[in-house]
């Protein structure tokens, strides 16, 4: 068995998949008043992707998880 250093480098065409199927996102309708006791709250969710699509910055995030040592495996 082999431990493999590597590096995370999330490939651009991913990133820009990512922020197409973001801004495609079809929102339900929502229950009046149903907060959080049919899962996700609506609003809290919209507001994560939108987090997501304008502001998360994953190459600021790849940068940081690159300054600890990152290993691959196989099991069997």
């Amino acid at each position: 068995m082999s431990v493999d250093p590597f590096t995370i480098q999330v490939a651009e065409e991913v990133l820009i998949d990512l922020k197409q199927r973001l801004a495609r996102t079809r929102w339900p309708d929502e229950l009046p008043d149903a907060g959080w006791d049919y899962g996700t709250n609506l609003t809290y969710l919209q507001q994560l992707v939108n987090y997501w699509h304008e502001s998360y910055d994953w190459r600021a995030q790849e940068r940081v998880l690159n300054t600890f040592p990152q290993f691959t495996t196989e099991f069997s």
